[in-house]
């Protein structure tokens, strides 16, 4: 008796373990998640500011899509790919990887991905001062956000920076409000965006409360989302008004502070442009700064224990 009821509960077990192997679906590996992996790691060190470790990422990402021809990753990987080249201080290639980029998200009838790409580009023409190419670049932007009848901060932001540089200061500062009021208060990189170029055009006409109120929100906005390049350059900006305005104390303070990020992200240009308005500022509020030079010195040499990009 005892061996029959063994037996039945042997046979019952692998009924169960029947019926839930007949029942369980097996989810497939998805063969783009390696490109999105890639895409997201290179976006990741690109919103801290370490450009260099995210372009790799981003050219994997490229190859994956690529690979695959996954026509929406492709696009997006391209755009970023231009990002990264913008911020190298590669224009030439930035602008060839948006074209790219904006071709075929229009092929893709995705309006907003291209509205990005070119806008984007616009961003590099106006920082190598083809303004005219940037404002017919905005323009092709515009007329296709137009089909949809939406909105792009950023679109907004790059109008405002470029009429700031045409000295339309009265359209740039409805173009900027506009691109704040339309932009997501919790996005933090796109704030801080924004309220960098008010606090330029503030600057730039003689506005120097309101300028220095802007740049403080582009600070705090930059620590939140800890980019690292967004914060060195904020603490210049404020140290430059500072400076422009005789406050050398606050001046030299601020330049301290963004000069030590600069040195610690590698990069070099700017890290010697703000130590002359440094020491400038240094002599007149008769600021020691030798542990700043000792600092920059050593992470000059390399020596750094804890850099933000590792």
């Amino acid at each position: 008796m005892k061996r029959s009821w063994l037996i039945l509960a042997a046979l019952m077990v692998f009924a169960v373990i029947s019926c839930a192997g007949g029942n369980a679906t097996v989810k497939e590996p998805d063969p783009l998640e390696p490109a999105r992996k890639e895409l997201h790691k290179g976006i990741a060190w690109y919103q801290k500011g370490c450009y260099h470790n995210a372009l790799p990422h981003l050219l994997r990402a490229h190859e994956q899509f690529t690979a695959y021809d996954h026509l929406p990753g492709i696009a997006m990987s391209l755009n970023n790919i231009g990002n990264v080249y913008g911020k190298l201080g590669d224009p030439e290639s930035a602008i060839l990887f948006f074209e790219s980029s904006q071709t075929i998200y229009r092929d893709l009838d995705d309006i907003a991905g291209a509205v990005q790409a070119l806008s984007n580009k616009a961003a590099v023409l106006i920082k190598i001062g083809k303004l005219d190419d940037a404002e017919a670049t905005l323009e092709a932007a515009q007329k296709l956000l137009y089909t949809t009848g939406g909105t792009n901060p950023v679109l907004l932001n790059n109008w405002g920076v470029l009429l700031t540089r045409k000295k339309a200061y009265v359209e740039a500062e409805d173009m900027l409000m506009a691109a704040l009021k339309a932009s997501d208060p919790n996005y933090y990189p796109q704030a801080a965006s924004i309220h960098f170029s008010l606090g330029h055009l503030m600057s730039t006409t003689g506005r120097y409360d309101e300028g220095l109120e802007h740049f403080r929100k582009a600070l705090d906005n930059d620590h939140r989302s800890g980019f690292h390049q967004g914060i060195a350059d904020d603490l210049a900006a404020i140290g430059t008004l500072y400076q422009r305005e005789g406050e050398h104390t606050a001046a030299t303070a601020h330049f301290q502070r963004s000069i030590k990020i600069y040195a610690l992200l590698g990069n070099e240009e700017r890290a010697l442009a703000i130590m002359e308005m440094l020491e400038k500022s240094a002599r007149e509020a008769h600021v020691d700064i030798a542990v700043t030079r000792h600092f920059i010195s050593q992470w000059a040499r390399g020596e750094i224990l804890e850099s933000p990009c590792k």
